[in-house]
């Protein structure tokens, strides 16, 4: 969930491009990702109650087709969970509704533009990864306080019969979409040498010198413009309050800190709105609300901010990381590992038992590399005994990552375990590494990009929809 979209935050290039207005954008970037996937399962089951002004000057069509693209029909139960999906995220931001047809017409344009993707990803064979899907779906289990996918597929389908397998499919058709789009932006944009060396030489490379901040930002929504109860003000600066004390701990769990917020909120508000946050990344100050970017700059790396009131609501933040100004220097690992995969011919109780033996062997004496030469399934490294080179943060999975930053110089470590498999690592040399002139290009060529995306995106799907045969019925017929 980005909280700083609408605050001059370019827009990635490669998720939800497919909006025709402002409006449309709001739609499908504003909500987190389980709030999106979670109203595609459920939103059946309230789109009567949810919504019932939206609903009420609805097209009154019984399940009809609405709209017909290539060979695809688009029902009116469709369009009825999408256009009760997009009012449920604005009003989770505090925004109001626009008009009931002006909010179908929205919902309808990004329907069909997504049937046109989807003709593409069958006629392609565009599929995303297996690993890639199962991620995605345990990510969200963890969101939703599950630890693993069995009892996540339990969960939902005994809320609703098949809602994990739609879910699923549902995954499988954004991650397509967002690899369709991806090619599409790479074959069209072509960003030079000449190009980066053009910006680096303009006064608009100034804003490569700001510092770069890396935030966890927790938002209570609370309209100020609105006449409400001091009780229910109370409420939400409480609720913020105990979210900035659970923030600041080492390494919090932000997905269980909203969640307990959120379970509070409930509690406390009839009409509690819907608590939103997460891992900001990078981002300059500059881009940010004043009062926002005015606290972060003020804090020390694990600091969290004072409870800050904004239109939109009350904000914590905890400041994880700063880099960037003039220099750009990061640390570098130079590791090595062995892996152990789970196959058809390789249980997991048995690739368990392996990566233990290997470990003894190192605890022995042996040799890492010989040993990764032998029996590691990774085939980059393998025959390199291993090597895996000089290794950047934000390289690796998140558990590979951790385990290297705590294991010493010239030592390996115990096994631990990540979505490939088993591994032991070994840290044969650390350093820190002047990067300042490939970070220069590089967010050169990735601001170039941003800036060309969104207009290569819309080119793209105004050819799409020209080449497409789409039907609109009226809503007499």
């Amino acid at each position: 969930m980005n909280l700083y979209f609408m605050h001059q935050l370019p827009p990635s290039p490669l998720k939800r491009l497919a909006s025709r207005s402002a409006l449309l954008m709001l739609i499908t970037m504003g909500a987190p990702i389980s709030a999106t996937y979670a109203a595609q399962v459920t939103a059946e089951t309230k789109a009567s109650t949810t919504h019932p002004s939206a609903a009420s000057a609805a097209p009154q069509l019984i399940d009809g087709v609405v709209a017909i693209v290539n060979d695809t029909a688009i029902l009116n139960s469709q369009l009825e969970r999408a256009t009760t999906q997009a009012a449920a995220q604005l009003k989770a931001q505090n925004r109001p509704l626009p008009p009931a047809q002006q909010l179908y017409a929205l919902a309808l344009d990004q329907l069909i533009t997504q049937q046109i993707q989807l003709d593409l990803i069958k006629k392609y064979g565009v599929s995303p990864d297996e690993n890639e899907v199962n991620a995605a779906l345990a990510n969200l289990a963890k969101q939703n306080g599950i630890n693993n996918l069995a009892q996540f597929q339990q969960t939902l389908d005994g809320q609703r019969a098949g809602s994990y397998q739609a879910l699923r499919q549902k995954i499988i058709e954004d991650l397509a979409m967002q690899t369709l789009q991806q090619q599409q932006l790479t074959r069209r944009i072509k960003i030079s040498e000449q190009d980066v060396d053009a910006f680096l030489k303009s006064p608009e490379s100034n804003a490569l010198e700001q510092s770069q901040y890396r935030t966890l930002h927790i938002r209570v929504p609370f309209n100020t413009r609105a006449t409400l109860s001091d009780k229910s003000k109370k409420s939400a600066q409480t609720i913020a309050q105990k979210i900035a004390q659970a923030l600041a701990v080492e390494n919090p769990d932000i997905n269980q800190i909203i969640r307990d917020a959120q379970a509070q909120y409930d509690k406390q508000l009839k009409d509690a709105g819907q608590i939103q946050g997460g891992d900001m990344g990078y981002h300059a100050a500059t881009a940010l609300p004043t009062d926002i970017s005015k606290a972060i700059i003020g804090l020390n790396v694990g600091q969290v901010s004072e409870v800050i009131l904004t239109p939109e609501g009350y904000n914590v933040v905890k400041l994880v990381d700063k880099r960037g100004g003039k220099q750009h220097i990061i640390d570098q690992w130079h590791t090595r590992h062995i892996l152990i995969s789970p196959s058809a011919a390789l249980s997991p109780e048995l690739a368990k038992q392996q990566i233990d033996s290997i470990y003894e062997q190192l605890r022995q004496g042996a040799d890492f590399a010989t040993l990764a030469s032998t029996y590691s399934k990774d085939p980059g490294s393998a025959s390199q005994g291993g090597d895996l080179g000089w290794v950047n943060e934000g390289d690796m999975v998140p558990s590979f990552e951790a385990m290297m930053k705590k294991t010493s110089v010239n030592d390996f470590s115990a096994p631990f375990q990540s979505q490939f498999g088993w591994h032991i690592l070994k840290v044969d040399e650390k350093r820190q590494k002047d990067v300042t002139d490939n970070y220069r290009r590089n967010m050169a060529r990735e601001l170039l990009y941003q800036r060309l995306a969104p207009q290569a995106m819309e080119d793209w799907l105004q050819e799409l929809r020209a080449q497409s045969f789409i039907q609109i019925m009226d809503k007499t017929q």
